[in-house]
């Protein structure tokens, strides 16, 4: 097991860490934001949506968080925490956006797509866990992924397959979401799915970008920058502040 010490980080591994903690720091933020007001007003749905929010954008924990503790100890996390904190989020994330999608689109269907999203996120646990910590000498790097620095990863096997598939079903339940409210006479419900297009739609850019595409400092940057807008606007596109209603000329 590969484990990276007191290393120094190249200038792009420099850049993906600290892009990678404004990413996920706003990311956090909006999912404060929701949290609160999904307590206001005792709101189901805003449960699911702070989740969603929160662990969409868990696979760059490792590199906000990764690049925070290499400031710090100038060591790299564990290669098991490392997987951890940035794939277990991910059915989590996946999980609460299917509770709020299934039941506005296809409410008939709502049990068999969840139990599905269940056994396959139940699936991908039991792999990860398991080739982590309950089968020694498995070859983990080929299977799940291949530390390319502190803070960056290439992931393998069924990892790879699950994330890619949760990328596929967000990014196409989304966008017929945001489709369907787009569809409303309601201007605010209007405004919402505009705003849920783009957010879904940079997301995929931005992840495809991110974790298929080999990486400079400007594409990183670009990239980055596709994943903030796809967070603000995913807050933007459930949550759409007075300020912004006002902005709109939307009557409250």
């Amino acid at each position: 097991m590969i484990q990276l010490l007191f290393i120094e980080l190249d200038a792009l591994s420099q850049l993906s860490g600290i892009l990678g903690t404004i990413t996920v720091a706003i990311a956090i933020f909006y999912g404060i934001l929701v949290l609160i007001k999904a307590i206001q007003l005792k709101y189901k749905d805003l449960y699911y949506f702070f989740f969603a929010i929160i662990f969409t954008i868990s696979p760059w924990f490792p590199s906000g968080f990764g690049y925070l503790y290499w400031l710090i100890t100038k060591a790299a996390i564990p290669y098991p925490a490392y997987v951890l904190l940035g794939t277990l989020g991910v059915p989590i994330a996946l999980f609460a956006w299917l509770q709020i999608y299934i039941p506005a689109v296809h409410p008939r269907l709502k049990y068999h797509l969840l139990i599905i999203s269940a056994i396959l996120s139940g699936v991908y646990y039991i792999y990860v866990i398991a080739l982590l910590f309950l089968v020694p000498g498995a070859p983990i790097m080929n299977l799940i992924g291949v530390k390319e620095s502190v803070i960056d990863i290439e992931y393998k096997g069924y990892a790879l397959i699950f994330l890619a598939f949760s990328l596929l079903i967000s990014t196409i339940t989304g966008n017929e979401f945001a489709i369907k409210s787009i569809k409303s006479e309601d201007k605010l419900i209007k405004w919402k799915g505009r705003f849920l297009v783009l957010s879904f739609n940079f997301f995929a850019i931005g992840a495809i970008g991110d974790g298929f595409l080999p990486l400079s400092p400007v594409t990183l940057i670009v990239f980055r920058i596709f994943m903030v807008l796809a967070s603000t606007f995913y807050y933007l596109g459930f949550i759409l502040p007075n300020w912004m209603k006002k902005l709109l000329k939307i009557e409250q």
